[in-house]
Parts: C-alpha cells; sequence; structure tokens
C-alpha cells in the first residue's frame, strides 16, 4: 500500500484486544497461541489498550508532517501498537482497513512489520523473545 491510501477514520469498535489479536493471527497466518498475548502486551504498552480514538500520540519525535484529516500530523504514532503511517503503509495486510485506527488492520501492520524487522517466525513462536513482548519482562523497544 502507498502512503497517500492511509487514511485516518476510526472504526469506532470496541471489541476486546484478544478478538483483534486473534482475527490478525488468522489473517497474517500467525499462530494465536503466540500471537494474541504478544500483540495484546504490544496494545497494552502502546496504547493502554484504549479505545482506538484515543490511540494517537502527539509527543514522540514522529510527530512531525502535515496535519492530515484527523487533526494530527501525518506522522503521529496511530492505533492499538502504535504504528507510524509510514510503517503502516509499508507493512499492511491486504484485505484490512486503511486506517491505523482500526485495530485489526494495525496489528496486522505489526505483525508484517516483526517478522521482517526482527525475524519473528511463520508461526509467531518466536514473537515474544524476539521482541519481548511479554507481560513478565520489561518493554524493550521495537
Amino acid at each position: 500500500m502507498d502512503l497517500s491510501e492511509v487514511t485516518y477514520q476510526d472504526p469506532d469498535d470496541e471489541s476486546g484486544e484478544a478478538a483483534y489479536a486473534r482475527r490478525a493471527c488468522e489473517l497474517t497466518g500467525m499462530d494465536p497461541e503466540y500471537g494474541v498475548p504478544a500483540l495484546a502486551t504490544i496494545a497494552l504498552r502502546e496504547s493502554a489498550s484504549n479505545h482506538p480514538r484515543w490511540r494517537v500520540n502527539t509527543g514522540d519525535s514522529n510527530a512531525h508532517g502535515p496535519v492530515v484529516s484527523d487533526g494530527h500530523p501525518r506522522d503521529c504514532s496511530r492505533g492499538a501498537t502504535q504504528c507510524i503511517p509510514p510503517t503502516f503503509a509499508a507493512y499492511h495486510q491486504e484485505g484490512t482497513a486503511t486506517t491505523p485506527y482500526d485495530v485489526v488492520a494495525c496489528m496486522c501492520a505489526t505483525v508484517n512489520y516483526v517478522r521482517a524487522r526482527y525475524g519473528v517466525n511463520q508461526s509467531g513462536s518466536d514473537f515474544a523473545e524476539r521482541v519481548q513482548a511479554d507481560p513478565d519482562r520489561p518493554p524493550k523497544g521495537y
């Protein structure tokens, strides 16, 4: 997907993080046994599992670029796993929403990103280890 195709509408879906993570695993072919807890941990750490409409970070180093239709700079981190739009666009899962505010689309992009950037395997059995995405260890930059 091209960055120009990213949209910024909030789908206003209030399902639980585990349900979103399970769907992201289905779409990316990751085993939910590994993907669901890792994605839920990332969402809790990155956005405190708040409702998607509040998941925009205007205070970090990514918060720059032209203001887009949601009223924030284009490159702000957004969504459950705090994807920046260029990363979201580059790792977008075909068939998912074009907005990082959509939890499933954001989580799918995260799965695709960690596979490419950190070598997380197809099943995700090494997801928590490679990205330190487990609740028993402190966060590590990724």
